[in-house]
């Protein structure tokens, strides 16, 4: 196994807590039910706080912080508490996310949240309608997810992200233009809009054969009815309305190196003159770190691949005009028929491409 104490400084953090209190159908992400021994939960947390460790000056001027999971808001206050204390040694963070269910959500929790910095708040709504909050699994309501949203804001919250799902099966373009009200009204700072997909490792993955034909119709009422509330969009599938990007997963998009710390997660990482995708795999209780050394041809497509995602697109300058010429006949043959548009040295999907990503991508492989 690699020392991880021995790479690059790194900007960006991410710690994965791998528990819920329900599994949702369409959620592939590393997960189990919340354990009933709490001494196993304690356990997962020192495991976390071991791997924290082991990168040592490494993560000294870390910038975003994220904790994700699963559902961080099942842990207790003074579970979360273990791992936010720790935390709180890093002075550099400039954005500190954690996801945060509306029926964990309490004052207890958020007023413990902002007295150790945390100062970004994504809370998973996925939908403003009761019906389909039961038919993909969540154990929210309507109701819940404003009084949360407006609790963290009496408290002084001022960065609050919702998630949000369209493409549901049974969901209809009133019901997306209901969302849009619920928008209207609530004005999150930031939303995180995605189109349902079947991933095999999830519930619906195993049972489901196909989505709905809607992603293309109910992705332009989502984009047109965002663009009216004044929201703009710098990605793919995440708008802010007031300037408040994500900080840390434009860190992401843009390829940057960043630790992924806890079972299931996976990192970025520059060591020894090498770029490693890393994941946290085997056992939650006893995991370790796997290393996937990539090619220059595999950095530079992930660079593509993410970077695209931007509205922005990639600046062709630095480093990276060793990816224009890498790539130089597919850069081309996209310019050519329309799907990618080169400005102001800024590489980027045109409309239509956006729409068709991945169709591009496959001239990069």
């Amino acid at each position: 196994m690699l020392d991880i104490s021995l790479g690059e400084n790194l900007k960006h953090l991410y710690i994965h807590i791998p528990f819920c209190s329900k599994i949702c159908y369409y959620c592939d992400f590393v997960k189990q039910i919340l354990p009933k021994n709490k001494k196993d939960v304690m356990k997962y947390l020192f495991l976390l706080i071991d791997e924290l460790d082991a990168y040592k000056d490494r993560l000294n001027e870390i910038e975003t912080i994220y904790i994700g999971g699963g559902t961080p808001s099942c842990l207790e206050s003074n579970e979360l508490e273990i791992l936010l204390n720790y935390l709180f040694k890093f002075k550099n963070v400039r954005e500190f996310t954690i996801e945060l269910n509306p029926e964990s959500m309490n004052i207890e929790k958020l007023k413990l949240l902002k007295r150790y910095n945390v100062n970004r708040l994504s809370i998973g709504c996925q939908s403003f309608n009761n019906n389909l909050l039961k038919s993909i699994g969540r154990e929210h309501n309507i109701d819940q997810s404003i009084k949360s949203i407006n609790i963290a804001r009496s408290l002084g919250f001022q960065n609050i992200s919702i998630d949000l799902i369209y493409n549901i099966y049974g969901q209809t373009d009133l019901d997306i233009k209901t969302d849009l009200e619920y928008i209207n009204k609530i004005r999150p700072n930031h939303i995180s809009w995605y189109s349902l997909i079947l991933k095999e490792n999830s519930i619906w993955g195993k049972i489901k054969k196909s989505l709905p034909e809607n992603d293309i119709f109910f992705d332009s009422i989502v984009n047109n009815g965002l663009k009216k509330l004044k929201y703009r969009r710098y990605e793919i599938s995440n708008y802010t309305l007031d300037n408040k990007e994500s900080l840390h997963n434009i860190g992401y998009w843009m390829c940057n190196m960043f630790a992924g710390v806890g079972f299931g997660a996976s990192g970025y990482e520059y060591i020894g003159n090498k770029y490693f995708l890393t994941r946290n795999i085997n056992n939650i209780m006893s995991y370790n770190k796997k290393f996937e050394e990539l090619s220059i041809k595999e950095h530079y497509f992930n660079k593509v691949m993410m970077g695209l995602r931007l509205i922005s697109g990639i600046e062709m300058t630095g480093t990276n005009e060793k990816i224009w010429y890498y790539f130089y006949d597919a850069i081309q043959k996209n310019l050519n028929n329309g799907l990618l548009v080169f400005k102001d040295n800024f590489l980027k999907c045109s409309e239509r491409g956006y729409e068709i990503l991945n169709s591009i991508l496959i001239d990069f492989i």
